[in-house]
């Protein structure tokens, strides 16, 4: 039971937030990889994401995860200094010290709960903290929780630190390296000067910078050349590399007394086991990729840049942090808005998350994004900000403004056609790009012109092109054996009727009314004689490809079925012959490894996962089997 009294307290804090329009809510959001998301039916591309490196939509992360789930199981089921320290945890951290170049890391569950062990455990009462004034909150909330004296000097201001730094006692200085809203960046060099000149322990959050700045990924104090002036470094595991949880790359005697002395490490429960081998493995690929993956995302963000500026943006920052300060709240809010109704999904900055009056939009850039994505954003701020302006009177929204005029329509069609009504696109079926990379598409269906047929012929489909289709143009057609063929069809085939005026012509026969227009022009061809009666054996039913063989190739070799003796997760060996491979219209491809797929994992294979994969695979097959079973039967019965 809530008291009244607090009833009438949450009342006038929610009336208050919605009169200054400063309310947030929860959405509830569907992922589809590393730069789309879904609101609803509303496919949006993400610039508001902090996966840098596109690593959060990697499978080979998830499916590390997965392994280590299924030998370690997923909690563990008390502190570090308990029975949490797994072999995984003590690995993580050397991999983490060997990436940022120190003595020693620790783990923590986030980064938020990193700086809040960071700074409570060695600042306390008597202690001076200087903190910039646009420090995360995190520091903010260490800073507190230490008990130590705040002094808070001006945003990248270094003069007013050395003033404030006069004094005796313990010091310590707090900053953030690339700061997360307007993407600015701190001097470090000049920082740790200062810090010496005074003797005060510097302490960096390095968190949106690691990985992804620097030759070797480490971040900022790499950039600048000060890795071995700062002391200790926080950062997370949850941005650039895509997955969760925080660390802090130190010395071994610092490591130590966090270990006995950090509150929010020695009370917490352990990081979970499937998590910790998910941040090796995000590791592990950056040794492999980093370097491309960087190049990748400075292509990108230099690319915006240029966008920008000649578009005659104000954008902040440097790296791929992009500002672009807004001069109220509502305006913030108001692109926002008009971004998301163009499809793009960038996040306004207001009040309490930046100081009043410093309201922008925030741009996250990804090496997962494309130059087409970028181009789109940029020709999106173009139009809402003549929006705003009000320069923009059609009114119009993009589909709308594409669509052609019924008098444009007539006059584009020749008399002899009727003309026909404008489409109704708000009618049609929203697929999206997973499903619609699923169907065929016209030109697919174009490329087979169906023969003339007779009574008893046996169905041939030949391409209209000599050029043989592709695998993806191909996918339509089942690949199946003869042997499945020989047992489902009959020997002796109904005539296949016409298709009469009840009753439309469907599938690849409809692509081409007019040939059968002409054709019905033409004299009936002399029925051809009777054929001899077949010898003893039974002819076989012949089901030719959409490619046909020149007449002295050598025919292919049939696929050998799979021995039950294999192992379930060992790939198809590819074609002897090199025939192109034919997908069904309801299977997706599997992609290559290091794409969507992952590897098996070297230090996690798990025999239980990989017979689930195989039992998916023979599970698909049999499926497909069944399917075309049950069109044979069809084409049997008449139907």
């Amino acid at each position: 039971m809530v008291p009244e009294a607090w009833k009438k307290y949450f009342k006038q804090e929610r009336e208050q937030r919605e009169a200054n329009r400063l309310s947030r809510k929860l959405r509830s959001l569907r992922h589809m990889g590393s730069t789309k998301v879904q609101i609803g039916s509303h496919e949006l591309i993400n610039f508001s994401s902090n996966d840098y490196l596109g690593l959060a939509g990697d499978l080979r992360v998830a499916e590390a995860a997965a392994s280590a789930a299924g030998r370690f199981g997923w909690g563990t089921g008390a502190s570090r200094l308990v029975t949490g320290s797994s072999t995984l945890h003590n690995k993580l951290e050397g991999e983490t010290a060997a990436f940022r170049g120190t003595e020693a890391a620790l783990v923590f569950g986030s980064g938020y709960q990193a700086n809040l062990g960071v700074i409570s455990a060695l600042a306390g009462p008597g202690d001076i903290v200087l903190s910039d004034e646009l420090n995360h909150a995190s520091i903010v909330a260490g800073c507190r929780l230490s008990g130590a004296t705040v002094r808070v000097f001006k945003h990248l201001d270094y003069d007013d630190l050395e003033r404030k730094l006069a004094g005796n006692g313990r010091k310590l200085v707090l900053t953030d390296t690339l700061f997360s809203i307007m993407g600015d960046v701190a001097e470090l060099p000049r920082i740790a000067k200062i810090c010496e000149r005074h003797g005060a322990l510097l302490i960096v959050d390095d968190a949106h910078a690691n990985a992804c700045v620097g030759k070797r990924g480490r971040g900022l104090p790499e950039e600048q050349n000060a890795l071995a002036q700062v002391a200790v470094v926080v950062a997370t595991y949850s941005k650039a590399l895509g997955s969760y949880g925080g660390f802090v790359a130190c010395s071994e005697e610092i490591k130590d007394h966090l270990i006995n002395h950090s509150r929010p490490f020695i009370y917490t429960t352990a990081m979970p086991i499937a998590l910790a081998a998910a941040n090796l493995e995000a590791l592990k690929i950056l040794r492999r990729e980093g370097d491309s993956l960087r190049q990748q995302l400075h292509s990108r963000v230099k690319l915006l840049r240029a966008r920008l500026e000649t578009a005659e943006f104000r954008a902040t920052g440097k790296y791929q942090i992009v500002g672009i300060p807004m001069p109220s709240p509502d305006k913030a809010l108001f692109y926002a808005e008009q971004l998301e109704q163009q499809g793009l999904l960038c996040y306004p900055m207001r009040w309490p998350s930046v100081p009043k009056g410093q309201d922008a939009l925030r741009i996250s850039v990804s090496a997962a994004h494309t130059d087409e994505e970028v181009n789109r954003l940029v020709a999106a701020l173009r139009l809402v900000r003549d929006r705003a302006a009000g320069k923009d009177t059609a009114n119009l929204t993009q589909r709308s403004a594409r669509r052609p005029t019924q008098p444009a329509l007539q006059a584009a069609e020749p008399e002899s056609q009727p003309a026909f009504d404008e489409p109704h696109t708000e009618l049609e079926p929203q697929f999206s790009a997973i499903d619609s990379a699923r169907l065929p598409s016209p030109a697919d269906l174009a490329d087979f012109a169906p023969e003339p047929m007779t009574s008893g012929d046996t169905m041939i489909m030949q391409p209209s092109q000599p050029n043989p289709p592709t695998a993806a143009e191909s996918h339509d057609w089942p690949d199946f054996d003869d042997e499945e063929v020989d047992e489902a069809l009959p020997l002796d085939l109904p005539p296949v009727p016409a298709p009469s005026a009840e009753t439309p012509a469907e599938g690849p026969e409809a692509a081409k009314p007019d040939a059968e227009e002409s054709q019905a022009d033409q004299p009936e061809p002399a029925p051809e004689p009777a054929p001899e009666p077949a010898p003893e054996t039974a002819p076989e039913v012949k089901v030719e490809a959409a490619t046909e063989s020149p007449p002295d190739a050598t025919p292919p070799e049939e696929p050998k079925p799979a021995s039950p003796e294999a192992p379930a997760d060992e790939p198809d060996q590819p074609d002897s012959a090199g025939a192109d491979t034919v997908l069904n219209a309801e299977d997706e491809p599997v992609p290559e490894s290091g794409k969507t797929l992952a590897p098996e994992p070297d230090d996690f294979a798990d025999p239980v996962i990989a017979n689930i994969e195989g039992s998916t695979k023979h599970r698909k097959r049999n499926k497909t089997r069944t399917r075309h079973k049950s069109r044979t039967r069809s084409i049997r019965k008449g139907n």
